[in-house]
């Protein structure tokens, strides 16, 4: 895979011609409407399964896939599709989009999800009461019961994109919350499936950065302190520092914390698949950032845990977000109902953008992604 650097295509819903719009791709930006080879389009097909259509959303990162007629959720559960479209994620960074699936069902989500790992069964932390029933698939969003009780984990971050859709971090306000999931985690998460069930007219979108494709812009001066550091990173941190700003965001019980100590995990992590290395480590949950091996004392492991405080030295790693989340490295995704995306935590970060809470709803299904044992 080549270096992304044109221009992020922003992914928005926009009508396109009918041609396009029958192969359930229509919602990507295009760098033009002519043939599907001059779209970074790419196609597959054997005997008894649908032809895929590829389509690459920013250089090489992201894939947007369809077909004619447009995917079915029985055809993406096949398990010669689930092989292509998982080569697929890898070949495009980590990111890979469908759309046009509203009638996946919960069961559904998890025999897909298990193309690309193993499903998590159990949900971590204070989060059981927004699991969908019978089924290891978590609602996130808004969404509330008939006696007004949120159902769903709301979202960590209030903020909307800004006015151009600039996704790229700023410093100053720390703002997007860009991150990966579950470096807290004693086993690591290798990504997530994310489904669409109910999307705000405005606002939610979700913005993937290319981790790998950044590192590899590094240079080998740029590289060498990151590699030799570790990040601390802890859930209890992670919620405590949420409920600072949402106080409805539940945090863990002593109990709860014990259960899930502080994990320390490699800054630059190299992909066990494409052999790329990533910025990795790095999301709320990331309290401190030291060199490999040293210590980190439980006096300031309680001071980061009980009361949200990070340690000045994450600073490390958010001196590098500027960079990592440019719009040469980035894809902005603005949802509609039916549309699934798979994201790989080993080569990729990722933030959402609010929305207002008051007058949408917003409801999101989410399976975790497990490495084989």
């Amino acid at each position: 895979l080549g270096l992304a650097s044109e221009p992020a295509r922003v992914a928005m819903a926009m009508k396109r011609p009918a041609a396009s719009a029958s192969l359930g791709l229509d919602g990507a930006q295009q760098p033009s409407a002519g043939p599907c080879a001059k779209r970074g389009c790419s196609t597959s097909a054997s005997v008894g399964r649908p032809e895929l259509v590829v389509r690459l959303l920013n250089g090489t990162f992201g894939a947007l896939v369809g077909s004619d007629p447009p995917l079915t959720p029985t055809q993406v559960l096949r398990a010669d599709v689930g092989a292509e479209l998982k080569a697929i994620w890898h070949r495009a960074g980590g990111i890979l989009i469908l759309r046009g699936l509203s009638a996946l069902t919960p069961e559904e989500l998890v025999a897909f999800s298990a193309h690309f790992g193993e499903v998590e069964q159990e949900l971590t932390g204070g989060r059981a009461h927004a699991k969908l029933p019978g089924v290891p698939v978590l609602r996130l969003g808004n969404v509330r019961d008939a006696e007004g009780n949120l159902i769903s984990v709301p979202s960590s971050s209030a903020a909307m994109l800004p006015p151009d859709g600039c996704c790229q971090y700023r410093p100053e306000d720390r703002q997007p919350v860009w991150h990966t999931d579950g470096c807290h985690r004693r086993r690591k998460p290798i990504g997530s499936a994310f489904f669409c069930r109910a999307a705000p007219a405005e606002g939610a979108q979700t913005c993937f950065a290319d981790a790998a494709a950044g590192w590899a812009s590094l240079s080998p001066d740029e590289r060498e302190r990151p590699e030799g550091l570790e990040c601390i990173c802890s859930l209890a941190h992670h919620d405590r520092k949420i409920q600072l700003r949402r106080p409805e965001y539940p945090t863990l019980t002593p109990e709860q914390r014990a259960a899930n100590p502080p994990q320390r995990v490699p800054l630059a992590l190299v992909h066990p698949a494409t052999g790329r290395k990533a910025l990795y480590g790095f999301n709320t949950s990331t309290c401190c950032v030291l060199p490999k091996g040293t210590p980190c004392d439980q006096t300031s492991l309680d001071r980061y845990d009980l009361e949200g405080l990070e340690d000045p030295s994450v600073g490390i790693v958010r001196d590098l977000l500027p960079r990592f989340t440019a719009p040469a490295f980035t894809v902005v995704w603005k949802w509609r109902e039916g549309d699934l995306v798979v994201w790989d935590n080993r080569a990729t970060l990722h933030t959402g953008s609010g929305y207002d809470e008051n007058k949408y709803v917003r409801e999101m299904w989410r399976t975790t992604i497990l490495p084989a044992e």
